[in-house]
């Protein structure tokens, strides 16, 4: 075999009696050189890395490193089982349904029917949402149902610019709010025409020995309350025009009417 020394690169010109290209061999030459330069490289580094860093440190960057490798690889392995899972049972139906995520989670049921999945997957808001609905006591829904009569209430007397607006309140409280409110708008239109604090025309009229006096609107209106409560508990409007109100009209039955159904469209209850 002969060999030339050009740049420290030998050319083999015959091996084992064949003839090398010499453009291969000259390739090859490049690869070797080039891979003892990147030896060299990695064992600079490995000495830098050694200088300024401990053993145990490296074990740990080492053990962090795989763990995270680890982790990655299972979180993909359980993604990828899950969708081969999802579709080879997509033509089945799951023994347990799986139940929509929604703001309201309310609507999700019990909390004994629900799968621990969908539980899992619940934002922290929804899942206080959740948990207050389903151990809400009946004195909270009374509490949270007498609020937001309140406040519908307020929005509509403000609307009708009703004086009673500042008894919102205390009307709402009330066991019969809502034939309290009716009667007063046939009387005094919803206490915009009231004599003496009276609002409904309790006593006849004003000035009759029957006629009553109230110190406020907010006694009147819990008056009228214990009046209905007594006298007129069961009664619709067409029963009480005529004996409520002598000798009766339709006009009274109109106005008071009114307020029933424009209570029940805004659905305040």
């Amino acid at each position: 075999m002969e060999n030339k020394k050009i740049d420290s690169i030998g050319f083999a010109k015959t091996i084992n009696q064949k003839t090398v290209p010499a453009k291969r061999v000259f390739v090859d030459s490049i690869v070797r050189i080039r891979r003892k330069k990147a030896d060299a490289a990695w064992l600079k580094a490995k000495l830098w890395v050694a200088r300024r860093f401990s053993l145990p440190v490296l074990a740990s960057l080492v053990l962090v490193f795989f763990s995270f490798s680890g982790g990655a690889y299972l979180v993909w392995r359980t993604d990828a089982s899950l969708a081969q899972d999802g579709v080879s049972s997509a033509n089945q139906t799951p023994a347990i349904p799986v139940l929509p995520v929604v703001a309201g989670a309310s609507a999700l049921g019990p909390i004994a029917q629900i799968p621990n999945e969908i539980l899992f997957n619940l934002t922290l808001d929804q899942l206080e949402v959740y948990l207050a609905e389903e151990f809400k006591t009946s004195e909270m829904e009374d509490a949270e149902r007498l609020a937001d009569r309140k406040f519908k209430l307020k929005i509509y007397l403000d609307e009708k610019q009703s004086p009673l607006i500042s008894i919102a309140d205390t009307l709402a409280e009330l066991k019969h709010w809502k034939m309290v409110l009716a009667i007063s708008n046939s009387e005094s239109t919803l206490g915009k025409r009231c004599y003496n604090n009276n609002c409904s025309g309790i006593g006849v009229e004003p000035g009759h020995p029957y006629w009553r006096d109230y110190e406020s609107k907010a006694d009147w209106a819990k008056d009228l309350d214990k009046l209905i409560e007594k006298r007129y508990k069961d009664w619709t409007l067409e029963e009480m025009n005529g004996v409520y109100n002598k000798p009766g009209s339709q006009n009274w039955l109109y106005a008071s009417k009114q307020i029933l159904e424009e209570m029940q469209e805004r659905g305040i209850e």
